[in-house]
């Protein structure tokens, strides 16, 4: 009989230790990789209809920068998270349009470079935040390495941006 309670016993701490919630993964990583993944199409996107529509070169070199500089970005962040084992929703991955309005604007090139300033800076405050408070080491050193080719961008089309004016 005291084989038996302690058999039981044995098994219901088992069951209990089973029952305990587990830590929640680091949804802060995967949230930041949907937001960045839709911010490399969208600039993808824009520097496409910047090289169609922009008039001054400086701002169609800008636009081919994008293009280049953010699909080689999102490539990267596709292959971290295959390895980090982080599925993203189709929605972040394809099919993004740029926040740009732009197609009647008669003033392409001004909206472009606006729009573009203010993207960066928030873009690079994001990346700055996660690379600096980010929990996933990987995602984390990923975001610092990204940070130089963004304030790059920043610095540049703040010199467009004075430039217009």
């Amino acid at each position: 009989m005291k084989k038996t309670i302690a058999i039981l016993l044995l098994c219901l701490c088992r069951f209990a230790q089973a029952q305990i919630p587990q830590p929640d993964p680091d949804t802060t990583a995967k949230h930041f990789l949907i937001v960045a993944s839709i911010k490399n199409l969208q600039e993808i996107s824009a520097g496409e209809q910047a090289i169609q529509r922009a008039k001054k070169p400086e701002i169609k070199s800008f636009g081919q920068m994008m293009i280049k500089d953010h699909r080689g970005a999102e490539q990267q962040l596709l292959t971290l998270t295959k390895l980090q084992h982080i599925d993203l929703p189709p929605q972040a991955t394809g099919g993004i349009k740029p926040d740009l309005l732009l197609a009647g604007t008669p003033n392409f090139d001004s909206a472009y470079v606006h729009a573009m300033s203010a993207g960066h800076g928030n873009t690079v405050q994001m990346f700055e935040n996660y690379a600096t408070t980010g929990k996933d080491p990987a995602v984390k050193a990923w975001a610092q390495q990204m940070l130089p080719s963004l304030k790059m961008h920043l610095e540049r089309i703040k010199i467009i941006e004075k430039q217009l004016k």
